[in-house]
């Protein structure tokens, strides 16, 4: 049997990220490359469960950010993987601005941007649930935990960068609420709440890309909360039905907008 050429992936964070692109890695996989994708530790244990087919390989978090690019394409290296071989995911990154697509950074939201430059069609991002193995064991052990009302509504408003307060008082008082956090750490353990709960709040987030890629639960009450501190392009691209509610944006936090062209023209400037 011949060896499968090797793919590698950068695009060590976040989980929402890692989630949006997975179905890329799927599409190369399904090609029939070998796929190596340096991610941050932190993440390892949640994508190495969902999806084995990757050879996923964990990355130390260190204070001077080289866990973005410069560890993960050394480790790439390492694997004998190319330049070539090797797919840029990020839209923008300060350290490499020359790695983005300027006309391609106008015209996307970040997720298009990924699938874009990978050359995989968009719509295969809705195509999550045929890219990950499910754990029902360790679904049904938090669904125990934790549901104990068959009329249950999720909420989540604690992320990495964004905290909310979400106002819960007109969910039915009959209703139980379960909010996502940090109780395990596999995120894909979550799964069947989500998939039974009557009612979800979710914030942009991982779970909320989840939710939309996999179209789950879709009789459910679907509300989506952006993050007031994401530009406008920073919100990901959703297909199914939800509620959009509405977030006020602190006073006097202000978004700087970045030319990705202007960037490039400093740097190269600047050698």
């Amino acid at each position: 049997m011949s060896k499968k050429e090797r793919l590698g992936i950068i695009q060590s964070r976040g989980l929402g990220d890692l989630v949006i692109a997975l179905p890329i890695a799927h599409h190369y996989y399904q090609q029939g490359y070998d796929v190596y994708w340096p991610i941050c530790e932190p993440f390892w244990s949640s994508m190495r469960s969902a999806a084995p087919w990757v050879n996923w390989v964990p990355i130390p978090v260190d204070p001077q950010g080289n866990f973005f690019a410069v560890e993960p394409i050394k480790r790439l290296r390492n694997f004998g993987i190319t330049e070539e071989n090797t797919l840029w995911l990020y839209q923008y990154l300060n350290s490499d601005p020359e790695r983005t697509d300027p006309d391609l950074y106008a015209m996307m939201k970040f997720d298009q941007y990924k699938y874009a430059v990978a050359e995989v069609p968009f719509k295969n991002k809705w195509l999550l649930k045929n890219c990950i193995v499910r754990n029902t064991i360790r679904e049904q052990d938090l669904y125990n935990q934790l549901v104990t009302n068959p009329r249950y509504w999720v909420i989540h408003q604690r992320a990495s960068d964004c905290n909310y307060d979400i106002d819960t008082s007109n969910i039915d008082p009959d209703c139980q609420i379960i909010e996502l956090t940090e109780l395990t750490d596999n995120i894909w353990d979550w799964l069947l709440i989500l998939e039974h709960c009557e009612g979800m709040i979710l914030i942009d987030s991982v779970f909320a890309n989840i939710v939309d890629q996999m179209d789950l639960n879709p009789e459910a009450d679907r509300y989506f909360m952006r993050k007031w501190n994401r530009h406008v392009d920073g919100n990901p691209v959703f297909l199914n039905e939800w509620t959009y509610l509405s977030v006020e944006t602190p006073p006097g936090f202000r978004f700087i907008p970045v030319d990705p062209a202007e960037e490039i023209r400093k740097k190269l400037g600047n050698k």
